[in-house]
């Protein structure tokens, strides 16, 4: 018995190993995803379980499959779903990402910072159209809301290749906060047309 459970926590050490190696050379790659901090979320994974600075890393699979066990047990409480969302926006899990978090939604529809963190990803994903529905909605709950803002003006940028509108957007989103941490980012995708990350 005793070999049995050694050799099952050497999977899991193994595959914690190989999803941590895989999940760094895809954001070497890529890069970060061009978004600012949202209110109140966290910059990486870590941070997103509340570890203070220094603490071992997480095993990332086994923090979602945690999660997503809490979450299908509570499917009419928003929370979980919303925490298991946030962690995979954290990890870049996109596609994941965006189904819990319409779950989410579908029982917190006013819910702000959840619906830009969705429309970053539909953005990520190719799927401007959504991300820019998703953002209207957001700024119909919250009239100039900066990260909206910021996020409509990439999916218009990016997805739509409309760089009228992304201008119009980072425009107003000057005007309406001028210190926002995102605007210079914001200007520079715009310079170079939109294009990389």
């Amino acid at each position: 018995m005793r070999r049995d459970l050694i050799v099952t926590a050497l999977i899991f050490i193994v595959i914690g190993f190989v999803g941590g190696y895989i999940f760094t050379r895809q954001a070497g790659k890529s890069g970060a995803l061009l978004t600012p901090p949202l209110t109140g979320g966290a910059q990486s994974a870590d941070e997103a379980m509340g570890l203070p600075p220094g603490h071992p890393p997480i095993d990332v699979s086994q923090r979602i499959v945690e999660l997503r066990q809490e979450a299908e047990g509570k499917p009419e409480d928003p929370v979980p779903a919303l925490r298991l969302a946030d962690f995979l926006f954290e990890v870049g899990r996109c596609q994941d990402a965006v189904a819990w978090y319409e779950r989410a939604l579908a029982r917190a529809p006013k819910e702000i910072d959840a619906r830009i963190k969705m429309a970053s990803c539909l953005t990520e994903t190719g799927q401007a159209d959504a991300a820019i529905r998703h953002l209207n909605t957001v700024l119909e709950l919250k009239p100039n809301e900066p990260h909206a803002l910021y996020h409509l003006a990439v999916a218009y940028l990016r997805g739509k290749q409309n760089r009228a509108e992304a201008e119009r957007l980072y425009r107003q989103l000057r005007q309406v906060n001028p210190n926002f941490e995102g605007l210079d980012d914001l200007e520079r995708l715009l310079r170079a047309g939109g294009a990389g990350r």
